[in-house]
């Protein structure tokens, strides 16, 4: 049962976006079937891990289309991405120091984060980026 699920109102209408968006819920999902399953102590420091740098491939890629198109909030864009890599690289501090009950913390914070950036903060560019020739 997945935890989140895409569905077109995620949709930021650049096709590559999208599709790491798509990447970054199989993630969250695959923590949550572990968790499901009993086995999220043993998942927790992958996942982690894994969507520490995925995340900075995504939005290291996503802020370079954003400056390149000269995007207006670009700044503020960044500084959320900023706070999100701040706050796994904390997850990743506390595992590191044996705090491994931090699933279900960490399921609630990826999910909510991700699903209110994609609405609210990446859906802002979309149009913007579409009229640049970005899709």
């Amino acid at each position: 049962m997945a935890l989140v699920t895409w569905e077109p109102s995620y949709s930021v209408k650049v096709q590559r976006y999208d599709e790491d968006h798509k990447k970054l819920f199989a993630m969250i999902n695959e923590l949550h079937e572990a968790m499901l399953a009993g086995k999220g102590k043993e998942k927790i420091q992958e996942t982690v891990k894994k969507l520490g740098e995925y995340t900075k491939f995504h939005f290291s890629a996503e802020e370079a289309q954003l400056a390149k198109t000269n995007y207006p909030d670009l700044s503020a864009h960044r500084a959320e991405h900023q706070a999100f890599i701040n706050r796994i690289q904390k997850f990743e501090q506390e595992i590191a120091e044996g705090k491994l009950n931090l699933s279900v913390s960490v399921g609630m914070f990826l999910n909510e984060w991700l699903a209110n950036h994609i609405r609210k903060t990446d859906q802002k560019y979309s149009k913007y980026l579409n009229e640049h020739g970005v899709s």
